[in-house]
């Protein structure tokens, strides 16, 4: 029974923690449809300034980063393909390295780095000083408050890093295109339409959804288990970064499955 016990208890805690994560969405669902016109004025406010921490300011790392991936993937690509006329798969390449994979994956992971972990740590010391308790006193339910524009303003930042992602990605690719066998802007374009499909839109649409309800839940989950003192913070924003990069891999491969396997 010693055994069986310690063979459980694994799988115990992580049941406990999808229900702790399913708590949080519905909760937040369920009182954000709840709203009154009185409230949307101030959980506005709170999601503009997500926004603008997950969104604006993290904009020129994205777009540089993006830039360098798409020269360096059609690089690497006319390397290997050299004779076989690696040209004519410009589209085909971006499409399937940058638009399915790569531009949804890595903004989430940038995300993850800058914003999860600034949402668990900012939780975890509004609990540690009582903030949160203090607001429920009041009368302000945390969940429209705390937990809803920060879903909001991840979700919108997500959604237009990724098209800020790819269009610096085509732009990269774009310029080593054009430098290494002088296609055209309309010759890429063309070739990057044919090879997009609209499962390929779908499926990022889908993704972008997932990745932040993951990035954001996990990051309120161990933000708001903090108790007892600072030392805590650390170790929430740790767990914030691990769960949320194995979740957001995880929902990558599923949906990737679902609509190319």
């Amino acid at each position: 029974m010693g055994f069986l016990a310690r063979l459980g208890a694994p799988v115990r805690r992580f049941l406990v923690f999808l229900g702790d994560q399913a708590h949080l969405v519905l909760q937040t669902l369920r009182y954000g449809l709840a709203l009154r016109l009185d409230q949307l004025g101030v959980v506005g406010g709170q999601t503009r300034l997500q926004i603008r921490f997950t969104g604006q300011d993290a904009l020129l790392l994205v777009c540089g980063t993006a830039l360098l991936l798409g020269a360096v993937t059609l690089i690497q690509a006319f390397s290997q393909l050299s004779g076989l006329g690696a040209e004519n798969y410009i589209g085909l390449l971006m499409v399937l390295i940058i638009f399915r994979e790569l531009g949804p994956l890595l903004t989430a992971v940038l995300v993850i780095g800058r914003s999860a972990t600034a949402i668990a740590a900012e939780l975890g010391t509004m609990q540690l000083n009582g903030e949160v308790d203090a607001l429920a006193a009041h009368g302000v339910n945390p969940y429209q408050y705390l937990l809803l524009p920060r879903w909001l303003g991840v979700l919108v930042s997500v959604f237009a890093l990724v098209v800020f992602f790819d269009a610096s990605a085509l732009a990269g690719g774009f310029l080593v295109a054009r430098l290494k066998h002088g296609v055209t802007l309309g010759f890429f374009m063309d070739s990057v339409r044919d090879a997009l499909r609209n499962r390929d839109l779908v499926a990022t649409l889908l993704k972008v959804l997932l990745f932040s309800g993951a990035i954001t839940f996990h990051a309120c989950h161990y933000g708001l288990r903090i108790r007892r003192s600072q030392t805590e913070i650390p170790q929430a924003v740790t767990k914030t970064v691990v769960a949320a990069l194995v979740a957001v891999f995880l929902l990558d491969g599923l949906v990737t499955a679902f609509f190319y396997f």
